[in-house]
Order: C-alpha cells, then sequence, then structure tokens
C-alpha cells in the first residue's frame, strides 16, 4: 500500500458499488483506511472531478469527469467487435435482422447490423449511419435513458429544423420507453417496416448503446412483442458482459 494511487483505487471502488454513495464514515469503513485520510483522498478526487457530492445526502458519488472517461472508453471503436455474439443472437432466435447503435458526438449512429444467412426470403438491411433522434427505436432507446437536460440539449437543435416536432411529446414517449425498457419504430421511417431496440447496461453506462431488431412488419408481428422484448434484453445482457470484462 506504499503506492498512493492504491487508496486513491479504494476509494473509487468504494464509491463505484453503491449508486446512493457513501458518507465520509461508510467511505472509510469500506476502505479500512483513517478517516482523516479519507477525507484528504476524496477532496483531492473531487478537485479533478473523478469524486462529487450528492446535494441532497451528502454523500460522496462518482464525479461527472470520471463518468466521462467511463463512457468514452466504452464507446470506442475497438468496443463494436464485442456486439457479434449478442447481435447472432438475436438473428438466431428471431430470424431477422439484428442491430446495434451508438451515441457519439451529439449523435445516435447504428454502427453494426447482422442479417440472417437463410436465402429463402428477403431481409431489411438499415445499412449504418445517423439515425433521426425521433423517430427510430435505437435512438428511442438511448435518449430514454440520458438525463432530461442532456436529451433536452440534443433536440434543441432538431426541434429548430423540424417546426412540425413536438418536444414535450417525444419527452413523454421517452419517459414511457424508460419505465417500459425498449422503444418501438412501426412504419415512422419506412412504412410496413418494425423495429424494436432497449438499452445496453445499466447506471453511469447507460443510454450509451441500443440493440434491437428490423424487420417487415408482418413477419416480426408474427413474434410476441413480449417474446422479442425479452430476445433482445438477453442480448443486452449478453452484450454488456462483453464490454465491461473485456
Amino acid at each position: 500500500m506504499s503506492n498512493p494511487l492504491n487508496r486513491y483505487h479504494r476509494i473509487l471502488h468504494a464509491v463505484s458499488g453503491h449508486s446512493l454513495g457513501l458518507s465520509l464514515a461508510d467511505l472509510a469503513a469500506a476502505t479500512g483506511l483513517p478517516r482523516s485520510t479519507t477525507h484528504r483522498l476524496a477532496t483531492s478526487l473531487r478537485e479533478i472531478d473523478y469524486l462529487g457530492v450528492d446535494d441532497a445526502t451528502g454523500n460522496f458519488v462518482l464525479g461527472d469527469g470520471l463518468v466521462r472517461l467511463m463512457r468514452a472508453s466504452l464507446t470506442q471503436d475497438s468496443k463494436l467487435a464485442l456486439f457479434n455474439p449478442a447481435l447472432n443472437f438475436v438473428v438466431g432466435r428471431l430470424e431477422e435482422t439484428a442491430f446495434c447503435a451508438r451515441l457519439l458526438n451529439d449523435e445516435v449512429d447504428l454502427v453494426q447490423a447482422v442479417t440472417p444467412t437463410r436465402k429463402d426470403q428477403l431481409y431489411i438491411y438499415p445499412g449504418v449511419g445517423s439515425r433521426p433522434l425521433d423517430k427510430c427505436s435505437s435512438s428511442k432507446a438511448i435518449l430514454a435513458y440520458l438525463d432530461p437536460p442532456r436529451i433536452q440539449a440534443l433536440l434543441e437543435p432538431l426541434a429548430r429544423s423540424t417546426p412540425s416536432l413536438r418536444v414535450a411529446d417525444l419527452m413523454d414517449e421517452l419517459d414511457q420507453v424508460h419505465r417500459q425498457g425498449f422503444a418501438v419504430c412501426d412504419g415512422e421511417i419506412d412504412e410496413g417496416v418494425l423495429s424494436v431496440a432497449c438499452p445496453v447496461m445499466d447506471g453511469q453506462a447507460r443510454g450509451l448503446y441500443s440493440i434491437g431488431v428490423v424487420g417487415p412488419a408482418a413477419r416480426l408481428k408474427s413474434h410476441d412483442l413480449r417474446e422479442i422484448v425479452s430476445v433482445l434484453h438477453s442480448a443486452a445482457d449478453l452484450a454488456a458482459a462483453e464490454l465491461l470484462n473485456a
């Protein structure tokens, strides 16, 4: 323990395991460090925004600087291949095209899509690239898990260029997506095309990725929506495990 970085690591590791944060006394107990040392280390971590203090409880929580660093690490291009097992799982279970999308630089991009290998029917290939924030299921399943001020900031440019967009209605829809755990796009972009998407990862890493399935509406609707969502949630768990354990 002669390396002071070990003690900083213990502080951050302890706080990261508690979504509501830790008081100074609880943090000292969790790390086994003297209270005065814990306070000094936590104060230093606050100065570089690796720790913050919750206004309501006074508990130490992970700081925005550390969260931004973690989120940037998780969205590197090198991470995208880790979605392959999850996408193949969706294709195998639903026999339609699976996709994943990522929030990066204020845009939601569809970054991978995998189609079934069967040759006896046609499949929808959505392509890759930027997706509409107000219509696409992949976008909604990401935006719904961001903080409201962040959502508003992302939607403001779209609202200025799209007079017909009612931001309040979209915020209500995103709130429903958050509560139900999935988003649907039924013909909003292309008539006769249905897509369903759900978020990947929990906690501070939510709102980075979504994973979903897209296909002809008539064919996808032959599945119970609960079955589709269950498959996507399982795939999201698989993708999250790959990302966090890489």
